[in-house]
């Protein structure tokens, strides 16, 4: 049974790599890496430099993820690491979901959300430490709202650290 997967925020393949190697089922179908202001995109090249040898993706963009969701195809996971400086405990000043970068779950939330009947039976999120306290003034809001977000969507959201 195959396994079509999107890969947002792709990075260099991790969660790929993870996936393949637990599985030939999945197939990761299409992915998108894109580091906002930023204007070498090293994650991206390393990603396509592995991946495109190997026989590649069917397709991996290095869109403005505002651009990109319109060509996200319709699967069965979504796996995505959304930026996490504005929750790592190496950012000093991080401002969680309201952050530059933090933002960016709302990006993803909109292609499940546009995606209606066709959404995907899964999504896979990256760990992100200080998630769970984030902001620090009003600790774990950030956390409560990623999981209602996707429990307004009809997900069942397990979660570990």
């Amino acid at each position: 049974m195959t396994i079509r997967v999107v890969d947002l925020f792709a990075g260099v393949g991790g969660f790929r790599v993870g996936l393949e190697q637990a599985s030939k089922d999945f197939v990761t179908v299409w992915s998108n890496q894109w580091e906002p202001g930023k204007t070498a995109q090293h994650a991206y090249d390393c990603y396509k430099y592995h991946f495109e040898k190997k026989g590649g993706v069917d397709e991996h963009t290095n869109q403005d993820i505002h651009e990109a969701k319109k060509f996200c195809p319709d699967v069965d996971l979504v796996v995505g690491g959304f930026p996490c400086q504005d929750y790592s405990v190496a950012a000093t000043g991080a401002k969680g979901i309201e952050g530059k970068k933090g933002v960016l779950w709302w990006q993803i939330y909109r292609i499940l959300n546009e995606k209606g009947d066709n959404r995907p039976d899964y999504v896979f999120f990256e760990n992100v430490d200080r998630l769970l306290g984030s902001p620090a003034k009003q600790r774990g809001r950030d956390f409560a709202i990623i999981l209602a977000s996707l429990a307004d969507l009809g997900y069942t959201v397990e979660w570990r650290v």
